[in-house]
C-alpha cells in the first residue's frame, strides 16, 4: 500500500446524496459495497449491496469491477473510510464513502443474510431462471390481489390493484424480452398450467401452490398475509408493505446477478433488478407525498 493513501479521503456521499445517486443511475452501472460484520449485515443493508468484511477487501478485489463507481458504507463510516482508502490505493478510481454509514440512512434497509432467498431458487425444479422469475412476480401480484379482501377502504383497495397491475406488466415484459419460444407458463402438479398463472382458469388465490407461495425477494407469501392481516389499516401500512417487498426483491435479483454466468441470466436479473428499483422508486414518492400531507 502506498503510504501516502493513508492520508488521502477520496470523495465523501452524504446519505442524502447516496440515494439520489441510486435514484439516478441503472442498477447495473454501479457497486454497493458494505464493509461491516455478517451479523450487522443480516440486521439491515442496502438493498443489492455486496458483503465484503473490510479486514477482507485486500483480498477480494478480483470481486469488484474496476470500471464501475463504488459506494462504500458500513456502520458509521470510521471502517468505509479505511476500506476506500485501500480501494483508492489498488487503483479503483471513483469510490465514494457514504459519510455517517448505515445509522444516517434514511432509506429502506434489508434484513437477512446474502443467500436468503437465493433458496428458493436452490430447493424448486424450474426449466430456466426465466421460469422461477416469472413464478415469483406472479407470486407478488397474487399478494397484493389477496390483500385487497383484507382492506375496507376503497383507496386502499384500488392502490393494490395498480400494483397487482405493475407486476401483470411486469410479467408481459419478461415474457416478451426473455421467454422461451414454446413458454406458456408455469406448469405444476396443482393445475398451474396457463401463462396468466390462474389455476384451472380460476383466480390466482391458492396459496399452497409451491411455484408462486414465495413472492418477490425471496419471502414466504403465507407468512407475510399471515403478519400483516391486521396492520393494513392505512395506505401507509400499504405503501410501507410494497417498499418492503420491492427492496427485498431489488436486493434478492441484484445479488443473483452478480452470482450469475455472464449471459442471459444475468442480464435477466439485471433487468428485474431495475425494474425493482422503478417500483421502489414509485412507492417511496408515494409514501414522501402522503407523509407530508
Amino acid at each position: 500500500m502506498n503510504w501516502k493513501s493513508l492520508f488521502t479521503p477520496g470523495a465523501n456521499m452524504s446519505p442524502e446524496e447516496a440515494r439520489k445517486f441510486i435514484d439516478i443511475h441503472p442498477r447495473d452501472t454501479y457497486q454497493i459495497l458494505d464493509v461491516r460484520q455478517p451479523k450487522e449485515y443480516e440486521q439491515g443493508h442496502l438493498a443489492g449491496a455486496l458483503l465484503m468484511p473490510v479486514k477482507e477487501v485486500a483480498t477480494r478485489l478480483a470481486e469488484l469491477d474496476r470500471d464501475e463507481p463504488l459506494l462504500v458504507y458500513c456502520h458509521s463510516g470510521v471502517r468505509s473510510k479505511a476500506a476506500c482508502q485501500l480501494l483508492l490505493a489498488e487503483g479503483f478510481r471513483e469510490v465514494y464513502n457514504m459519510s455517517g454509514g448505515i445509522v444516517a440512512w434514511k432509506g429502506e434497509k434489508i434484513t437477512g443474510g446474502e443467500l436468503q432467498g437465493v433458496e428458493f431458487f436452490m430447493d424448486r425444479e424450474f426449466p430456466d431462471v426465466f421460469q422461477m422469475a416469472y413464478a415469483m412476480e406472479e407470486g407478488l401480484r397474487q399478494l397484493y390481489i389477496g390483500l385487497m379482501d383484507k382492506v375496507a377502504n376503497e383507496e386502499n383497495k384500488k392502490f393494490l390493484e395498480r400494483l397487482a397491475a405493475f407486476e401483470e406488466g411486469h410479467k408481459a415484459m419478461l415474457v416478451a424480452m426473455f421467454a422461451p419460444e414454446d413458454f406458456s407458463g408455469i406448469d405444476d402438479d396443482q393445475g398451474w398450467s396457463n401463462a396468466e398463472g390462474t389455476k384451472d382458469g380460476g383466480s390466482c388465490d391458492d396459496v399452497g401452490n409451491p411455484d408462486v407461495g414465495i413472492v418477490e425477494g425471496g419471502l414466504d407469501r403465507q407468512q407475510i398475509m399471515d403478519h400483516f392481516d391486521s396492520q393494513l389499516d392505512t395506505m401507509q401500512d400499504i405503501l410501507q408493505l410494497g417498499i418492503m417487498l420491492e427492496a427485498q426483491a431489488l436486493d434478492l435479483y441484484s445479488r443473483l446477478a452478480r452470482q450469475s454466468e455472464v449471459g442471459k441470466s444475468r442480464e435477466l436479473f439485471h433487468f428485474l433488478a431495475k425494474e425493482e428499483a422503478r417500483h421502489l422508486g414509485y412507492l417511496t414518492e408515494a409514501l414522501d407525498k402522503l407523509l407530508a400531507e
